[in-house]
């Protein structure tokens, strides 16, 4: 069962996710047929506008799942976290002639 095993360097399901459908969108974009944009894609065809749109696709791709890695990282930081003990603290509100703790 080595495929159950959790590896912190495979892509997780949602981010390959985000390359299905590729070739239906620069098709789309293009005014071709999804098979012809996979041929292309294979080396089976050529034609520089569909690689160019595959490249520029790839590139979105990329720069979205670079954001969103560098936004998770900077979200889970252990700098950006308060401790509970801190956070109980600072909702504790002094009694009138009582000092707040440190």
């Amino acid at each position: 069962m080595n495929g159950d095993k959790v590896d912190s360097t495979t892509n997780s399901i949602p981010s390959v996710s985000l390359f299905r459908g590729i070739y239906n969108r620069v098709a789309k974009r293009l005014g071709v047929d999804p098979s012809y944009v996979s041929r292309v894609a294979r080396g089976e065809r050529k034609s520089a506008v569909v690689e160019k749109a595959l490249a520029e696709e790839v590139s979105l791709i990329r720069d979205y799942l670079n954001n969103h890695e560098n936004n998770h990282h900077n979200n889970h930081d252990d700098n950006n976290h308060t401790s509970v003990n801190q956070k109980k603290k600072s909702k504790i509100k002094p009694r009138s002639g009582e000092p707040l703790e440190a």
